[in-house]
């Protein structure tokens, strides 16, 4: 999965319609990209940014695929989550909406009833985050994200593992 973060945190930095998507995601840029793997599945990417619908298939997951700027407006005041009905998760209000960085779009499209109808997901989720911040760059969540993940870990019951900075140590599980 860190090949995979490299490779998309690249792809977003050569972006030619976009000087803020370039800059942000180039390699002094301060967002994040993360890879999560539900029971050694697939692999889910995404980017933590606004992005343009160009990137759908990519990065702009969870609630945010919702196109319709007004129907997403709304969702975004409501603090909306697809985590595990009871008891319900709220994002907190933020100037930039908690649920456009990239733990939530993993976790929202994980959590999505289209996407398991008859029940949610169970296991363990594993997530290699790429969070290029002003200390650097972390393995660890933001502390929005965090609150994020540890309801899932106690409430949904799905076991979130973090990736290390080596990748030969084994993954850790998330500490709430």
């Amino acid at each position: 999965m860190d090949g995979q973060n490299t490779s998309l945190r690249r792809s977003l930095a050569r972006d030619r319609k976009s000087k803020t998507i370039r800059d942000t995601f180039g390699a002094s840029g301060a967002s994040t990209v993360a890879h999560g793997s539900l029971q050694g599945g697939a692999s889910l990417g995404a980017g933590s940014r606004l992005l343009p619908s160009r990137y759908d298939s990519r990065v702009v997951k969870g609630l945010w695929k919702e196109k319709n700027k007004k129907k997403r407006r709304q969702m975004r005041k409501s603090g909306k989550s697809n985590l595990c009905p009871e008891p319900p998760f709220e994002y907190a209000e933020a100037k930039r909406p908690h649920q456009s960085h990239c733990e939530s779009k993993i976790l929202e499209t994980l959590f999505d009833p289209k996407q398991n109808p008859t029940q949610p997901p169970k296991g363990s989720l594993l997530l290699n985050i790429n969070w290029q911040n002003s200390d650097g760059k972390s393995k660890e969540p933001c502390p929005a994200c965090e609150r994020l993940l540890c309801h899932a870990q106690e409430k949904c019951k799905v076991t979130i593992l973090l990736c290390q900075e080596d990748p030969e140590d084994p993954p850790e599980k998330l500490s709430c």
